[in-house]
Parts: C-alpha cells; sequence; structure tokens
C-alpha cells in the first residue's frame, strides 16, 4: 500500500490524474483503485480469449472454495459486472455455509446490482478445509468433475486460484510431495465439456487483496475459513518462502511454473 510522504500526493502511473494507493511490486506501477480494477477486469477477459470464444446470453460457472472466500467473491464481483455487457448470467457456487458468511457480511448485495447472478449450493463433502494450496486446488476440481448437473449448460467455469496460489502449489508439490503437477495443468482441462480457466492466474494475490481493500471486501478476511491457511507448519513455511520470494526476486514469480516439465520428467 502506499502512503503519502510530506504531503505530496503520488499519482497513478497509469492514468496519471487519480492518486495511487497501491505499489505493484512486479511492475513498479503505482495503481489507483480505479485502474488496479481495470488491470484485473483485463486479465479476466484475456483467459476468457485464450480458451472459448462466448456467444451472446452466455452462462459462467464459478465455485469459490471455503479456502478461498474473498478471492472466489471478488472473481464473482467482477464477472457479473462483465457478463452485463453481454447479457450473460454468472453461476456463483459453494458449500452452504460459504455463501451464508457472504449474505451475513451483506456483501451478497454487491453481487445483486447487476441483476444476473444466480447462487448454486454445493452440499457438504465432508473435507476438511485444506492447509495446502495443492490439495485446495485438487479439491476444487473433485467437487467440479463430481458435478454433472452443475456443469449442465454452463459455457465456461472459473476458478479464484492466482499466481501465488499456483507457485504455493509447485513448492508444495516439489519440496514436500503434495498432489500431481497435473492438477497445476489445469487450465488446459475440459470439465463435461466446459472449458477450466483461471482468471487470476497470472496475478499476484496481494493485487487480489488490495482491490478489495479498496472495494472495502475485507471483511471475509476474517471469516472462519480463513484459519485453515495458517493451520499446518509445512504448508505456512512455503507460503511465506513464496512471500519472500515475490518480495525479493517478483519477476521469478512468473516464471517458476515454466519448471514443471523439468519436475514432472
Amino acid at each position: 500500500m502506499l502512503t503519502k510522504t510530506n504531503s505530496v500526493k503520488v499519482l497513478c502511473t497509469t492514468c496519471g490524474k487519480r492518486a495511487a494507493f497501491y505499489y505493484r511490486q512486479s511492475s513498479g506501477e503505482k495503481l489507483c483503485p480505479v485502474c488496479l480494477e481495470e488491470s484485473l477486469e483485463n486479465h479476466i477477459k484475456h483467459s476468457f480469449s485464450k480458451r472459448v470464444k462466448l456467444g451472446k446470453n452466455p452462462v459462467i460457472l464459478t465455485y469459490i472454495p471455503p479456502e478461498r472466500v474473498l478471492e472466489g467473491f471478488l472473481l464473482a464481483y467482477m464477472l457479473a459486472k462483465i457478463e452485463k455487457k453481454f447479457g450473460g448470467v454468472v453461476n456463483v457456487a459453494s458449500p452452504r455455509n460459504v455463501l451464508g458468511v457472504i449474505k451475513k457480511t451483506g456483501l451478497n448485495e454487491y453481487l445483486g446490482r447487476n441483476g444476473n447472478v444466480v447462487y448454486r449450493v454445493i452440499e457438504e463433502t465432508g473435507e476438511e478445509l485444506e492447509c495446502y494450496t495443492m490439495k485446495s486446488l485438487e479439491n476444487s476440481l473433485r467437487i467440479l468433475e463430481g458435478s454433472p448437473d452443475l456443469i449442465k449448460g454452463v459455457h465456461a467455469i472459473l476458478l479464484p486460484y492466482t499466481l501465488t496460489d499456483l507457485n504455493e502449489a509447485f513448492l508444495e508439490h516439489v519440496i514436500l510431495g503434495v498432489g500431481s503437477l497435473e492438477s497445476l495443468r489445469a487450465e488446459k482441462r475440459m470439465i463435461n465439456g466446459a472449458p477450466l480457466i483461471l482468471p487470476y492466474a497470472q496475478v499476484d494475490r496481494v493485487d487480489v487483496v488490495a482491490l478489495s481493500h479498496a472495494l472495502k471486501f475485507v471483511g471475509l478476511l476474517n471469516s472462519e475459513f480463513a484459519s485453515c491457511r495458517v493451520g499446518c507448519r509445512d504448508g505456512k513455511l512455503v507460503r511465506e518462502l513464496v512471500i519472500h520470494v515475490t518480495l525479493k526476486h517478483p519477476e521469478l514469480t512468473h516464471t517458476m511454473l515454466r519448471s514443471i516439465n523439468f519436475f514432472s520428467a
């Protein structure tokens, strides 16, 4: 986050008009909330263009894992705004208790403003919240692949895992032997005929959190589901390693996953 120094206002390096509030470590940009939101919106649109060509009135499904409530909610919020222009419908799927937390905080009103959001309840799976990012990703894939009725009529499926998440999952596998590297190729999957898309796959998690702060969505950071991220020692060590790399060598976060073929061999 940016702070004012000697009462001098720092301007956004993208628009050059509004006050900046966020310093993007990976690029050196100083961004205002509007330009940060536009940047993430462009990532979402670009992720669609690489995987699927949508017609009029598309139906999009986004699954919000319990471990990624804040990221998932922001994605649903942005999708609703984007798809409104094309007459699209956004199905927001999550366990009943997750949707309950979103409604309890009153944030569901933000999704309802566009009039194109449908809530889909996923019945409890009995799974404990995963402290490993890789396990969370694999659990999300398992739930989607095991829910054909949920996917029926859907043109694209989106998951809210960021570049930071994918790097964590990668290192969890390489260092700790957790999960399968095939899960990191999720964007190449089709689930019941619908392409799977990770629109934040090139976005650092801190970008998502920064925009959530600007939009006042941060109440979800303190939800009961956030505790799973600090629940296991090894997973926490990997997260701290990724944070350290992001701060000291941000360029590495965008090249780390290119090593996946080497480790697969």
